[in-house]
């Protein structure tokens, strides 16, 4: 059995813009992110309903309240059709910008699709409890009341807003960071 030097085994993956090393397919990464997203929005939904029926609670400062919101962000409200089209385009979209990205990249486009999914999920589950068409929303920050899903949303568009990359017109991911801090 022949040892490799550990460079040229790091060296033989695939590097993504944050110089982390992967040899994972992207789309398993992206499909594991999205299904991890999905389960523990929903499985946080499930306790939220259970354990807030009696009313609202605070655990660590955080306080929790159960909300049925049919509307969309900042419960401005919408169709479901229109919630449905604009869930398909974010997946679409999503799926597509993913290809070729980087390991970040990938990991907030699956927290994009996730959250996204796990809302809409909501809205057609039959919860004997809840109003029909509602997504259940349980933290409270101020005057907003979200659920992990729209936690998952953000943090995805954030993390795509500062991730310091771009794609060529060719579709390969170029570093944008040595630009940047050159300029700095």
């Amino acid at each position: 059995m022949s040892m490799r030097p550990v460079s040229s085994i790091l060296s033989s993956g695939d590097r993504d813009d944050m110089g982390v090393t992967s040899r994972v397919d992207p789309r398993w990464i992206l499909v594991a992110t999205v299904a991890a997203v999905l389960a523990f929005d929903q499985l946080s939904k499930e306790i939220a309903l259970h354990r807030l029926l009696d009313g609202p609670a605070t655990i660590g400062g955080i306080d929790l309240r159960l909300v049925a919101n049919r509307g969309i962000l900042f419960g401005f409200p919408a169709p479901v059709a229109v919630v449905v089209l604009a869930t398909i385009a974010v997946v679409v979209v999503a799926v597509r910008s993913s290809r070729g990205a980087g390991l970040l990249p990938v990991v907030a486009y699956g927290l994009l699709v996730g959250g996204a999914l796990g809302n809409l999920v909501d809205r057609f589950q039959d919860r004997h409890f809840f109003p029909p068409g509602a997504v259940v929303d349980w933290i409270v920050a101020g005057r907003f009341t979200f659920n992990l899903a729209d936690v998952f949303l953000v943090a995805a568009m954030v993390m795509l807003l500062v991730l310091p990359t771009r794609r060529s017109r060719a579709g390969a991911t170029v570093d944008t960071s040595a630009h940047l801090h050159a300029q700095g």
